[in-house]
């Protein structure tokens, strides 16, 4: 992971150290109160940013402010959909805070409510709109998932359309909003969405059950790649996409 990451591992590392300094708060650290650290050492979404910035521009101050924001919505996001609910039924209650369901809960709100701050500090106010209908998305496509999970089987159109909400439409984001911080046209940022959410298709499905399903979505992110400046940084994402497809369901759990 470390090799297709290089070219961007030093702006990787400024985004975490700036989003670092948010994550000790009055009570301690964050990480206290909800299992942060299956979530912090993730490269994927600040990735797609910055390689989607590069492809159509350079890399501003804007750009690494969006790739914070897009990291606080994946780990608010990623934080409430493992959040123990069976752990707080108990009468004592969990011993381990982080396995409970109060603390992770405000932890994800903390994280969102960093998203909407982000956005002000460094005055990218105007990509609310579209960050908040993406969160929308997420979390409607988390309740069709909990819904499906009481209910059993799910067909295929309901499955493809939960991940399409929780992971397409949010990789989708990362790379065609990226390109419109750069200054991209609006044929530039639709081909930046159309790879974001073929990826995101991939790795969606690459987590889940659908593992198998996943290799058509890989190649669909290749497809697209085709379509975008031919250059070094449509090289490294093209080794990005080669180096995630060729993971186990597992490995992929683990960086995303």
């Amino acid at each position: 992971m470390h090799d297709v990451l290089h070219p961007v591992r030093g702006e990787i590392a400024g985004v975490w150290e700036r989003m670092s300094r948010f994550y000790r708060i009055r009570a301690g650290y964050i990480s206290d109160f909800a299992h942060l650290e299956k979530y912090a050492e993730k490269y994927i979404c600040p990735a797609l940013v910055l390689y989607s910035a590069r492809i159509s521009g350079k890399v501003t101050g804007g750009v690494i402010s969006l790739a914070m924001v897009f990291q606080f919505i994946h780990q608010a996001a990623m934080v409430h959909r493992n959040i123990n609910e069976d752990g707080q039924s108990r009468d004592s209650g969990p011993t381990d805070p982080r396995d409970g369901c109060q603390y992770p809960v405000l932890v994800g709100d903390y994280l969102y409510g960093r998203f909407f701050t982000t956005l002000c500090e460094a005055d990218i106010i105007k990509y609310l709109g579209p960050l908040s209908e993406i969160i929308c998305m997420i979390n409607e496509g988390s309740i069709m998932r909990i819904k499906s999970q009481d209910g059993g089987m799910v067909n295929p159109a309901t499955r493809r359309e939960i991940i399409r909400l929780e992971s397409g439409e949010f990789m989708a984001g990362c790379c065609r909003l990226a390109g419109d911080a750069v200054g991209a046209g609006a044929e530039q940022q639709q081909r930046l969405y159309n790879f974001g959410h073929a990826i995101g298709m991939a790795m969606g499905m690459a987590r889940g059950e659908w593992h198998e399903h996943a290799g058509a979505y890989f190649s669909e992110a290749l497809a697209c790649l085709e379509t975008l400046s031919p250059g070094k940084d449509r090289d490294n994402l093209r080794s990005l996409v080669t180096y995630l497809k060729g993971m186990s369901a597992d490995s992929i759990k683990m960086v995303c």
